[in-house]
């Protein structure tokens, strides 16, 4: 069902787009002359939009531009990207560039500061370069050779640098380094623009995670909520590689659905309280904006246990709001019972997504300390 709230909302551009329209704000400058305040550009779904340009360092050879998020900002949102453009030849070119052809000229593609580069297969860029993917370097060469790059007889050669201001900083508040991007952000971008309240950009990193483990030979990935439960898995997993352990989110689903397509064989989660109610409910998505928390589970379940009075610490438990404050009402042996009984229907829902793995679910408690490692196949088995 769309989301009525998203459609009101602002479409943003990506770093992709911004790289574009660096690009030909410089072609089109060394050509005329023009500073001009804002560039057309075409997007990869065929839809035009003109983003704005900053000149003020144009005397420097150096054009900029804001990123705008949209209202759906990430941790790029409001970066500055910087370009110049210059004639040049194809022994400059360093291994980590990469060579575009543009009908008769070619496009040497140079990071100068701020985006990363990539060391691992499987990923939008290349191993050993730039980590500036597929889609906006195809970008890139559709806008320029609408601006009539390459459209000359003669051959040229052109280089274009680009950089991102704090790109090394911004790229700790992203997934690049579990990627194996080294050294700033990622050029990113699959249409160009960015969508409201969209979940592609993160479902696609969960995507080139599993796939690199899959290309490294790997066969099992731990999926984890977030960073305290991923944090004990590593101490219970010392022997897998650091690109194993992938924080998923709310993405519970769609990580399963991923897994099975690239057919990984062993799928840990590690989860606390919450999410594994909202497993156990067979939840595709858990975001709590998107899906409420649904107690009437866990209550039938306690309900079913059949307490002893000296197991409930205080009878509240039943007005509770939250799973968290359900379970302090009870002693920790008893909390221990309901998430240990919640455990099977958790598993069941992993495998009505992915029917063929060997599944380990690890319940974690507040702190992210895991509390108990259940096994699918030890399960079925009893």
């Amino acid at each position: 069902m769309p989301n009525k709230h998203a459609q009101n909302l602002r479409y943003g551009y990506s770093t992709g787009a911004c790289l574009s329209a660096l690009a030909c704000g410089l072609w089109q400058f060394l050509q005329t002359n023009n500073c001009l305040s804002e560039i057309e550009l075409t997007f990869l779904d065929g839809k035009e939009k003109k983003l704005p340009l900053l000149w003020d360092k144009i005397d420097s050879g150096i054009l900029q531009i804001q990123k705008d998020g949209g209202d759906d900002p990430d941790c790029t949102h409001l970066a500055i990207l910087s370009a110049s453009l210059l004639q040049s030849s194809l022994e400059n070119a360093v291994k980590e560039d990469y060579l575009l052809s543009l009908g008769s000229d070619t496009l040497i593609l140079h990071a100068t500061h701020g985006i990363g580069l990539c060391t691992r297969k499987g990923l939008d860029c290349e191993q050993g370069k730039w980590a500036i993917n597929i889609h906006p370097r195809e970008m890139l060469i559709r806008n320029l050779q609408k601006y009539g790059m390459g459209q000359s007889q003669e051959k040229h050669v052109w280089q274009l640098n680009i950089g991102v201001e704090d790109g090394e900083e911004l790229a700790k508040k992203t997934l690049n380094k579990k990627l194996g991007i080294i050294g700033g952000i990622s050029i990113l971008g699959t249409t160009g623009h960015v969508k409201p309240f969209s979940h592609d950009a993160y479902i696609q990193t969960i995507r080139i995670c599993v796939r690199g483990i899959k290309l490294e030979q790997g066969n099992h990935v731990v999926f984890g909520t977030g960073a305290r439960s991923l944090k004990s898995a590593k101490q219970l997993y010392p022997m897998l590689p650091e690109n194993s352990f992938i924080p998923i989110a709310d993405f519970i689903g769609k990580s399963l659905e991923i897994a099975k397509e690239e057919q990984i064989s062993e799928v840990s989660i590690a989860c606390m309280a919450g999410k594994l109610c909202k497993y156990a409910c067979r939840q595709f998505y858990t975001h709590a904006h998107k899906e409420e928390q649904d107690l009437s589970l866990l209550f039938a379940q306690i309900e079913e246990l059949s307490f002893a009075p000296d197991d409930i610490l205080n009878n509240s438990w039943k007005k509770a709001q939250s799973v968290r404050e359900i379970l302090c009402s009870f002693t920790e042996k008893a909390q221990f019972r309901i998430l240990e009984a919640l455990a099977p229907k958790a598993l069941h829902f992993f495998q009505s997504i992915h029917n063929t793995a060997h599944f380990h679910l690890l319940i974690c408690d507040f702190d992210g300390n895991i509390l108990m490692n259940i096994d699918s196949e030890k399960k079925n088995a009893d």
